[in-house]
C-alpha cells in the first residue's frame, strides 16, 4: 500500500467508527498511521490511541483509537486526504492553508517529521499535506 491509500484507508475507518457512533476503531500499525494517531491524540480529538499486541513477536499489528465524543457528536466530525497517488499536494510553510479560521489541522510529512500545519508554520518548514481534520 502506498502513503496515500494508508490514509484513505485510515480516514475512511474512521469517519466510517463516527457515523455509527462507535466508541473505538482499529487500524493498522504502521509509524505513518501511528504518528498521525499520535497527533490527533495529543490534538483532542481521540481519547487513547492503544497498540494491539499481536501473539507472535509482540509488535503491534494494529493501534486501537478510543473516539472522543461530546454530546451526541464526534470531536472529529471531518478527516479527509488531501495528496492522492496521482496529485501530491505541497505547500511551503507561509503558504499552508488554515481550516475553519484555524480550528482545524493539516497533517504534514515535512523533513522533521509528521507534524501539524501548526507545528509547520512555527518552525518554517513545509512539505506534503497529508489530511485535512476538523
Amino acid at each position: 500500500m502506498t502513503t496515500n491509500h494508508i490514509i484513505s484507508d485510515m480516514a475512511t475507518r474512521i469517519r466510517n467508527a463516527i457515523q455509527v457512533r462507535q466508541s473505538s476503531v482499529t487500524i493498522p500499525n504502521t509509524r505513518l498511521t501511528s504518528s498521525i494517531a499520535h497527533i490527533l491524540f495529543t490534538e483532542g480529538f481521540l481519547e487513547t490511541v492503544i497498540p494491539l499486541a499481536s501473539s507472535d513477536d509482540g509488535d503491534a499489528k494494529f493501534i486501537l483509537l478510543k473516539l472522543k465524543y461530546t454530546g451526541k457528536s464526534g470531536s472529529l466530525t471531518h478527516i479527509q486526504s488531501i495528496s492522492k497517488p496521482g496529485v501530491r499536494i505541497y505547500s511551503r510553510a507561509n503558504d499552508l492553508p488554515k481550516i475553519l479560521g484555524g480550528l482545524g489541522i493539516i497533517i504534514l510529512s515535512t523533513s522533521k517529521g509528521i507534524i501539524t500545519d501548526k507545528k509547520a508554520r512555527a518552525i518554517g518548514v513545509g512539505g506534503e499535506l497529508l489530511c485535512s481534520i476538523w
